[in-house]
C-alpha cells in the first residue's frame, strides 16, 4: 500500500522532474512538494489539479490509497444481512417518491384542467352565492392554480430530499 507521498515522489522521478522543477511549474516552493512526498502536508484541491496534470495521472489514481475491505474483494462475496435490508429499504423509498410524484402530477394536471374550464366560464351566469362569499369561476380557478403550485412545490422538495 503505498502513500499519498511515495506516489507523488514516484510519479515525479518517473517524469524525470526534480522537486525544484515540479515546485515551478505548480508556483509552491521546493519545500511544499518535499513536505508533500514525506507526507508532512497534503495539497489542496486546487494543486492537486494541477499536480494530477504535471505528472499525467488522474487524481483518482494519485488518491488510491489501496485500503479497500478485503472482504468484499473475495470473489464468493455474500451480502449480509444488514446490506440487503439496506438496499431494500433504498428501493422501497424510490419507489415511493415515483409514486408520490405520479399522484402529484396526475392530481396537478386534473386541478390545471378544472381551472382552465372554470376561467373559460361566463362569470355572471355562474356565481354561486354562499352564506360567506360569492364564488366565481375565475375565483375558483386561482384557488385551483394556487393548489396546484403548492403541489409542484411539494414534489419539487420529494424530489431534492436525498435522504
Amino acid at each position: 500500500m503505498q502513500k499519498l507521498g511515495e506516489k507523488i515522489w514516484r510519479l515525479r522521478e518517473e517524469k524525470g522532474l526534480s522537486q525544484e522543477a515540479l515546485a515551478e511549474k505548480l508556483e509552491v516552493s521546493r519545500q511544499t512538494v518535499s513536505n508533500w512526498e514525506n507526507d508532512r502536508a497534503t495539497p489542496d484541491a486546487y494543486k492537486l489539479k494541477q499536480l494530477c496534470e504535471e505528472l499525467g495521472v488522474s487524481a483518482d489514481v494519485l488518491l488510491e490509497t489501496g485500503e479497500s475491505d478485503p472482504v468484499r474483494q473475495e470473489k464468493n462475496y455474500e451480502p449480509s444481512k444488514d446490506d440487503v435490508n439496506v438496499v431494500e429499504r433504498r428501493t422501497n423509498m424510490r419507489v415511493l417518491r415515483i409514486v408520490l410524484l405520479a399522484v402529484f402530477g396526475i392530481t396537478v394536471a386534473l386541478l390545471l384542467a378544472i381551472a382552465i374550464v372554470l376561467f373559460a366560464l361566463p362569470e355572471e351566469k355562474t356565481q354561486v352565492v354562499t352564506s360567506v362569499f360569492t364564488l366565481t369561476p375565475t375565483m375558483g380557478g386561482i384557488i385551483l392554480l394556487v393548489l396546484a403550485a403548492v403541489l409542484i412545490v411539494a414534489a419539487t422538495v420529494i424530489i431534492l430530499k436525498r435522504k
